[in-house]
């Protein structure tokens, strides 16, 4: 069955892209910043090699290159902190995550409904916590993911093989995923094994062939610019180190969320995940397309059991909503069903916490106060260093780029991280020591490093951290209702205080 999107759906999905990026992103005008840490980290690495810094030689985060590469870009942009660029590449994600959305929507459904839920699935992915501040890996990959999930059930379901472009831009959609976050290929390694099963069983092997091939080609097409690019700059070395054995070996992140550090919490997590793939045993689709999910999702879910869980980890599922609409029946549009679609709508949008705090008046402003102390008082010497703690953002805020390679301190537990930091303490070329404490059980002796005795404290700010939707998801719905006149004496938000600190070294 071909799916036909009008040119008006393609410009109405393209303004509704518009709506909840420019709504729920914190990287969008309608935010002062983002003030997640990953996306700090990102934005400053990014800056730190404009300004020449060898990527895992002078400056280092576990991600993949790509991402780097992409906020390296993004920071060429004029204005601010450098989040206009990401706000404008999560515009182009959005739309042709609905795109596709709708595309798969209407494999199975002729409602006119289609549309309307494929809107409402956007508000739902892009308000959820799981999309956290916005400028995530997974946000990122989540229209790629999309697309060859639709183009696999066409093959599957159809029998039809995508054009070789279409091939080509599926296998350059694994290549960027390659070099950003590898352990999301396990989607891909499921949705190939059940295309095997199917075109072994139809006769469709040199289709296969063919659309393998020329994937293929796009996976080779980005591999060879990364290496390319590393090879130039001599830095191969530092590229396997640090994207693949850092991550294979020795990343682990336990401490950051407060994980058990227990092999038999890995099977529960799996079980867990597991659970929501209910719906999907129960689709009334063909067999085969139940292969397909079973396969994408359930390797994606094993790969994810053997990490410490984040919260935007759970993004990644929302390429598989469009399926639900199986369960939408060939109604008429009626009023009461445009009402409810609405109705969504404005509860997912009031439950938002970006949109809350930034109402409320509680979207945390420390760093900015923070950066304003630094850039009133600069001088030559006013090296900041962010001091055993995860990024702050101060970086993105001030006319400074990290002194030295592992500028904070992330899960990566390395102890030479720790030596680092101190050596460029006791160099004294550090004038100031940001720190962020507080959030999310990170208060512990690794993080917490004692501070220099020559260092005094000139600046303490408190704001409230979101908390994990996966430990309290009830808690998390009802604290978040919004407003809440009459109940909000009896049950407060359980959100976490964090303290952002600022030191300054005594002459």
């Amino acid at each position: 069955m071909k799916v036909r999107i009008r040119p008006g759906e393609k410009v109405l999905l393209f303004l509704f892209a518009v709506v909840v990026t420019t709504l729920f992103s914190t990287c969008s005008p309608l935010y002062p910043f983002n003030p997640w840490d990953d996306a700090d980290v990102y934005l400053t690495i990014g800056k730190a090699m404009l300004s020449g810094k060898e990527l895992y030689v002078d400056i280092f985060d576990h991600k993949g290159p790509v991402l780097f590469f992409l906020h390296e870009v993004a920071a060429l942009l004029p204005g601010g902190d450098g989040f206009l660029g990401i706000y404008l590449l999560e515009l182009v994600c959005s739309f042709f995550y609905l795109l596709y959305s709708l595309r798969i929507m209407r494999l199975f459904s002729q409602s006119r409904l289609c549309l309307p839920l494929a809107l409402l699935l956007g508000v739902m992915t892009y308000s959820s916590d799981f999309f956290c501040y916005g400028d995530s890996v997974e946000e990122l990959v989540l229209p790629l993911l999309s697309q060859c999930l639709y183009l696999m059930l066409l093959f599957v379901r159809d029998r039809r093989e995508p054009r070789w472009w279409q091939s080509l831009i599926v296998g350059i959609g694994i290549g960027l995923i390659l070099w950003t976050k590898f352990n999301l290929l396990f989607f891909y390694l499921g949705g190939l094994l059940v295309m095997v099963y199917v075109a072994r069983k139809n006769n469709q092997r040199r289709e296969l062939r063919r659309l393998v091939g020329w994937a293929g080609g796009g996976v080779a097409l980005v591999t060879a610019g990364v290496i390319l690019y590393f090879a130039v700059h001599g830095t191969l070395y530092a590229l396997w180190d640090s994207y693949f054995l850092v991550n294979i070996f020795h990343y682990h992140g336990t401490t950051s969320n407060g994980e058990p550090p227990f092999w038999w919490f890995k099977l529960i997590k799996l079980g867990i995940w597991s659970v929501l793939m209910i719906p999907a045993v129960f689709l009334p689709v063909e067999k085969e397309v139940k292969w397909l999910v079973f396969g994408t999702y359930g390797l994606l879910v094993l790969s994810f059991a053997t990490l410490t869980v984040q919260f935007y980890y759970f993004l990644t599922i929302y390429a598989f909503f469009p399926l639900l609409v199986s369960y939408v029946p060939n109604s008429k549009t009626t009023w009461r069903n445009y009402s409810l679609i609405l109705l969504a709508g404005i509860w997912c949008t009031a439950t938002n916490w970006n949109v809350v705090t930034r109402l409320n008046g509680t979207f945390p402003y420390c760093v900015l106060e923070m950066a304003e102390i630094v850039n009133r008082n600069n001088t030559a010497d006013s090296e900041v260093l962010t001091f055993s703690s995860y990024d702050t953002g101060i970086y993105l805020h001030t006319r400074h780029l990290p002194p030295n390679k592992n500028y904070f301190i992330s899960s990566y537990l390395n102890p030479l991280i720790k030596q680092e930091q101190a050596e460029w303490v006791a160099s004294g070329r550090i004038r100031y020591l940001a720190r962020e404490m507080g959030a999310i059980n990170t208060c512990h002796e690794y993080y917490d490093a004692p501070i220099p005795p020559n260092y005094r404290l000139i600046y303490e700010g408190e704001e409230l951290f979101r908390y994990r939707f996966i430990w309290q998801p009830l808690s998390y719905l009802w604290n978040l209702t919004w407003p809440r006149p009459l109940l909000r004496h009896f049950m407060e938000p359980e959100t976490e205080n964090q303290r952002m600190l600022l030191y300054e070294r005594i002459d």
